[in-house]
């Protein structure tokens, strides 16, 4: 802003200026406006038969956050220093500063270093010419303090009533959604729903990540496709982030937003896909709980059980490789149950030399004596297929281990078929549930490997450990509830019992099903199975005696 032309000032000829500031702009009938703002100290220059010297105006700047630059506020203060001023008329102290008296007594003084006033319209007693009169500048600048301190406080505490009821409370709706207002317990909530045009994006990079498409090879495909990031839809608004972020850097602006590994992990490790209430923002969002169960707050994008497939896939436990066009679909890695006997994690599908074959996803020489545990796909399909109906055609009522698989067996194949909420409730759970327990089983592995040996890693280790025993612990909880809410059973189909010469040959049950329907069978009576180290050269060596099947109801029992 430039000063009017004006001779020193003398007692009859004193140059003010306004100084105006707004955090943020509103219409101009508002009280504290802009506009209104410059009538009313334009008024009080005339009124006192002053010169007007100018206008400073900071709009859209806050009076409180210390790292803000005011750059009007800091051409008047440099206008004082140089004696091109006699007054500075504000219309109230608060558009001076928020920051306290302090920080107000810091501009008085240097302000009348120079000889120059400090008048202020709403508070006519302000007269820094007078000793009383500062005295009341120290007390209305406390008191300025006081207003925005409470103000403060009000909107944190709203901001954190609305955060637990699962409202969404800052920034824009993340990737994928738009927001509406909800009534919900008395609450005016922001609930997060899918948008028409995003939802289905970010539903096609989840089925790419799941399939083993890494971040990278997403992010890229998104950009030749020309799809639009976040930025990009905001139009004018997303534009001038654009251009204030290339202004604090040195690279060139683009045409268009281009997708970056970062970005696609950041929308699918997002809970609020799912539904969940979060708890924190960006690397910090956790997913909120409210009595041991996490809360569902929004319309989700996904499934919640896909979405826990999904973190296993991105945290290295997917049960496809993670290697492009190298994803096969497995009966028992899809299962998501098939497992490594010498470091537990999971097992997934891939192909040598065109064969398929089942390999731990961890690489060689990660665990000690591990050397890449690999196996045959078609043979140990087959071992499992097999020694799970000749159980079947076996059963024994009487006999307690079959007693038990026989009523796990029925409460799953009754959950398969409850297509109410409580089931995908529960399959949600148990798939956390899962999740979390790989999770702890990693943490003490990579422990035993040496990854936590430093103090500052030592800390790590014990608050994650404690993280994820308290969160197993609600979660086992939460699915014993879930699963003693299903009161009724359904027997299994009696012709399973009874499967005939070769159980899986032609004209069976089994030749007849597809994948999913083979997964599903295998699901209710089988909770893992283990494939231990080879003893031989080739991946048939000693199969049979490799694989160990863990039961459904047996805790473990291998047969």
């Amino acid at each position: 802003m430039a000063l009017m032309s004006a001779q020193k000032g003398t007692p009859d000829q004193v140059r003010a200026v306004v100084y105006i500031r707004q955090s943020k702009r509103r219409e101009g009938d508002s009280r504290t406006s802009p506009e209104a703002q410059h009538v009313k100290c334009d008024a009080l220059i005339a009124a006192k038969g002053w010169h007007h010297a100018g206008t400073f105006a900071d709009i859209g700047v806050s009076g409180w956050d210390p790292d803000v630059i005011r750059p009007e506020f800091e051409a008047m203060m440099e206008a004082a220093r140089n004696g091109e001023i006699d007054a500075v008329v504000v219309f109230m102290l608060s558009r001076l500063t928020r920051r306290g008296a302090m920080e107000a007594m810091h501009i008085q003084e240097e302000l009348s270093k120079y000889g120059v006033l400090l008048v202020s319209v709403e508070e006519p007693y302000l007269d820094t010419s007078t000793s009383m009169g500062i005295s009341i500048f120290g007390l209305i600048a406390a008191l300025a303090q006081q207003e925005s301190d409470m103000k403060s406080a009000y909107v944190t505490a709203t901001k954190e009533t609305l955060r637990k009821a699962g409202s969404h409370v800052s920034g824009m709706a993340p990737y994928g959604f738009t927001t509406e207002r909800v009534s919900r317990e008395g609450l005016s909530i922001v609930q997060l729903v899918p948008d028409d045009d995003e939802a289905p994006v970010v539903r096609r990079m989840v089925e790419d990540a799941v399939n083993g498409t890494s971040a990278s090879a997403i992010a890229t495909k998104l950009t030749q496709e020309g799809e639009p990031t976040k930025t990009d839809r905001l139009g004018d608004t997303g534009k001038n982030r654009l251009k204030a972020r290339h202004a604090r850097g040195m690279s060139k602006p683009l045409e268009r937003t281009p997708w970056h590994s970062t970005t696609v992990f950041r929308v699918l490790r997002d809970p609020r896909l799912a539904g969940y209430a979060i708890t924190g923002q960006g690397r910090k969002a956790e997913i909120l709980y409210v009595d041991g169960a996490p809360l569902m707050a929004h319309k989700p994008i996904i499934p919640a059980e896909t979405w826990w497939e999904l973190q296993d896939v991105l945290n290295g436990r997917s049960t496809v490789p993670r290697r492009e066009k190298r994803s096969v679909p497995t009966l028992l890695a899809g299962l998501r149950i098939l497992r490594c006997g010498v470091c537990g994690a999971n097992m997934v599908g891939d192909v040598r030399s065109g064969k398929p074959y089942y390999r731990c996803h961890r690489p060689r020489g990660a665990v000690a004596g591990h050397g890449g545990l690999a196996v045959s796909q078609g043979v140990v399909d087959d071992i499992v297929a097999r020694r799970v109906w000749m159980r079947l055609s076996a059963l024994d009522p009487a006999d307690p281990a079959d007693s038990r698989l026989l009523t796990e067996a029925s409460k799953r194949f009754t959950a398969q078929r409850d297509t109410s909420e409580r089931k995908a409730e529960l399959v949600a759970a148990r798939t956390e549930l899962e999740h979390v327990r790989a999770a702890r089983h990693n943490l003490q592995t990579d422990r035993e490997a040496g990854l936590y040996d430093d103090e500052t890693g030592q800390v790590m280790y014990r608050e994650s450990a404690l993280r994820l025993r308290d969160q197993e612990a609600v979660v086992t909880a939460r699915v014993a509830d879930l699963e003693a809410a299903a009161e009724n059973t359904v027997d299994i189909p009696a012709e399973w019992t009874e499967p005939g010469e070769d159980p899986i040959g032609p004209g069976s049950l089994w030749e007849s099903w597809d994948l999913a329907e083979r997964r599903a069978f295998l699901a209710l009576f089988v909770d893992a199975v283990d494939i231990a180290k080879a003893a031989g050269r080739g991946l048939r060596a000693n199969t049979e005696e490799r694989v160990g099947i863990r039961w459904a109801g047996e805790d473990g029992d291998k047969v």
